[in-house]
């Protein structure tokens, strides 16, 4: 058994592909991995990322896998008891997602390999000026409201022409890749000070 924090799940969910017309599949869905060390919630659209993690117990199963994104809505969208962890139980070829209060959600894992994320983690982002797509900047700030942040505050440092960092909570962190627009020059703007 995996105990899911819901909040993180929810805020992992913002970020798994929901383009039909995007063909790959992994995308479509939260990786899970999870041991008795840890446990990581990772989704990415191919623009943006979030990863959570949260502390194992020493009976938490040792599993990887993509819950279907379908699958995660219908288990966020469980009425009452929104403080309680939602549980997945492990299985061949079927899982389950379930809670204390007896609901359950029977899924097949998503088929396939999800794309290496620890990668596109940016080891430390130059902090350079970026320009970024505000439609990704408004699910992180949905994400750190999911987590609890009564504004929806995040923090962001960019990198330039890479990906920029976020951080949304000390277990919480997102990546943003940046838009291709130009050069950011503060004389350009200068005017608006004269």
């Amino acid at each position: 058994m995996i105990m899911l924090d819901r909040s993180k799940l929810k805020a992992a969910a913002r970020f798994a592909a929901t383009d039909t017309k995007d063909m790959r599949l992994t995308l479509h869905g939260v990786l899970v991995e999870a041991s008795p060390a840890g446990v990581r919630l990772v989704a990415t659209d191919g623009c943006a990322l979030l990863v959570a993690r949260a502390a194992g117990e020493p009976d938490t199963s040792t599993w990887t896998g993509i819950i279907p994104i379908d699958v995660v809505k219908a288990a966020l969208a469980w009425k009452g008891g929104k403080s309680l962890p939602i549980l997945l139980i492990p299985g061949e070829p079927e899982c389950r997602l379930t809670r204390a209060t007896g609901e359950a959600l029977v899924f097949v894992p998503v088929v396939g390999t999800f794309p290496d994320y620890r990668k596109v983690v940016p080891a430390a982002p130059d902090g350079k000026p970026s320009h970024y797509d505000p439609d990704f900047l408004v699910k992180f700030k949905r994400a750190a409201e999911d987590l609890g942040s009564d504004k929806g505050l995040f923090g962001l440092l960019p990198g330039g022409d890479g990906s920029g960092l976020v951080r949304l909570t000390e277990d919480v962190v997102g990546v943003i890749m940046p838009l291709r627009y130009g050069a950011l020059d503060a004389a350009e703007c200068a005017w608006a000070a004269a």
